[in-house]
């Protein structure tokens, strides 16, 4: 994957030039804050005045870079903070920005220092140490340039706070990049950052994504892709396994089509007719998890549309998250709880008026739920959608009338259906069975059949 040119790039000490791209759409919601996994590199723990190999949460989360203790990295506010360089070589570093979605405007924010491993010489450190901040995204993308303060003192920090670049996220959970451009001398000094913060204008809600074709799942080991399945499966494994927490930026209550429900009712007389009928109303669930499986050619069982069914555990866990969600912490007896599926059964009595028709219709209320399941054991973490009844908020039934169409009023001013075949009690040469003439002289007689 390439690297996308930042959006726009400042600092409250320093302004570095670059060229501007156009700006993005203004947008209805507000901004928000979004939480940058570690982002003031607190694990892992390193000693006040040295190193702790790896970055928890970035990648590589490794030995292969390390984080300076907080007396060693002198930052303002005393926080720790990550070498670009280390072990004889240029890092990059990389993390996700989680529950940001793709079209959302995004600001980052960090503070940053030239290094301060003793091993650095005056000449890397004078004029500041340079390095890439970039979006990472497919396609072609130049790469921006950041260059620290400069130090005349080698191990003295020189902190520049609040530098800054917006974008515009081209995928959920984008990915941002920190790589060091350092490559002179000692390849193991190289800059200091910290003090990561983001603010993001959320994307708009798109309405118009249907219940039956719901974006796809994505699913993380840490910072990597993984199959949404081996996720599904994780949390399924255990009915504690995992967590769900509801996006409520993105989840919300909405009516759906209005649909004819039971039969219609024509009347042809000349009087009001009050119709005695009962209607069944099934409203069925829809989530991204059955739909990938079933996309898959491998769709779950024993039911291939309802998780609760196929998936119980896991279902379980979206269930009390959406509890935990709506302020019930303890997932106990709720009065709105997430109804995988729901029929109901009327009983109804229209009346219809003479010359014309009568029909049900039900408006479900429906619940389009959007989260994330997260291991904190292995760091799964797996992004899905439910669309379920809804229980806060009622059906909507309407008894229609209206006037005959022109089949109907055919219909009505049609000739009452009768036997198309001869009647047995009309005149004897419309009769269906015949009787042979009586013998001469034998007196016959005959004799109605009782019920």
């Amino acid at each position: 994957m390439k690297r996308q040119l930042l959006r726009r790039i400042g600092c409250s000490a320093v302004t570095i030039g670059l060229a501007l791209a156009a700006a993005p759409p203004a947008r209805a919601a507000d901004t928000v804050d979004v939480q940058v996994p570690n982002g003031t590199f607190a694990q892992p723990v390193a000693p006040d005045n040295g190193t702790a190999a790896g970055h928890t949460d970035w990648a590589p989360d490794n030995n292969t870079g390390a984080v300076f203790g907080k007396s060693l990295a002198q930052h303002p506010l005393g926080y720790q903070a990550a070498t670009l360089n280390w072990n004889g070589a240029a890092l990059s570093l990389r993390t996700r920005l989680w529950g940001v979605k793709a079209g959302s405007a995004v600001t980052l924010s960090w503070d940053d220092s030239p290094g301060v491993y003793r091993q650095c010489t005056p000449e890397q450190l004078k004029d500041g140490q340079t390095y890439n901040v970039s979006l990472v995204t497919t396609g072609p993308a130049p790469d921006p340039v950041v260059t620290t303060k400069g130090t005349d003192t080698v191990g003295t920090a020189n902190w520049t706070t609040g530098r800054s670049f917006e974008f515009t996220a081209t995928e959920d959970n984008p990915m941002v990049s920190f790589d060091s451009r350092e490559k002179r001398a000692s390849l193991s000094c190289g800059p200091l950052i910290t003090n990561m913060t983001a603010k993001q204008t959320p994307a708009p809600v798109d309405q118009k994504v249907t219940r039956e074709q719901l974006p796809g799942p994505k699913a993380y080991r840490g910072n990597d892709p993984l199959e949404p399945g081996v996720a599904v499966d994780d949390c399924e494994g255990s009915a504690t396994n995992c967590t769900f927490t509801v996006d409520n930026r993105y989840s919300y209550r909405y009516y759906g089509r209005t649909r004819v429900v039971g039969e219609a009712y024509v009347n042809c007389s000349r009087n009001a007719v009050v119709d005695d009928r009962r209607i069944e109303v099934t409203e069925p669930p829809y989530d991204n998890l059955t739909q990938y499986y079933a996309l898959k050619g491998a769709p779950l069982v024993p039911s291939r549309s309802d998780i609760s069914q196929s998936r119980p555990n896991l279902a379980a866990q979206a269930a009390a998250g959406y509890a935990a969600g709506g302020g019930n912490a303890a997932a106990v007896s709720t009065s709105n709880p997430l109804t995988w599926s729901r029929t109901t059964t009327k009983a109804l009595n229209p009346t219809i008026q003479p010359g014309e028709v009568s029909w049900i219709e039900v408006q479900p209320a429906r619940e389009r739920v959007v989260g994330s399941f997260t291991n904190p054991r292995n760091k799964y973490r797996l992004d899905a959608t439910f669309d379920v009844p809804a229980v806060a908020l009622p059906d909507r039934y309407f008894q229609r009338t209206g006037p005959l169409t022109e089949a109907e009023l055919q219909r009505c001013g049609t000739a009452r259906p009768t036997a198309g075949t001869p009647d047995n009690g009309a005149n004897p040469d419309k009769r269906l069975l015949t009787f042979d003439t009586p013998p001469a002289g034998v007196q016959t007689r005959t004799v109605p059949l009782k019920p």
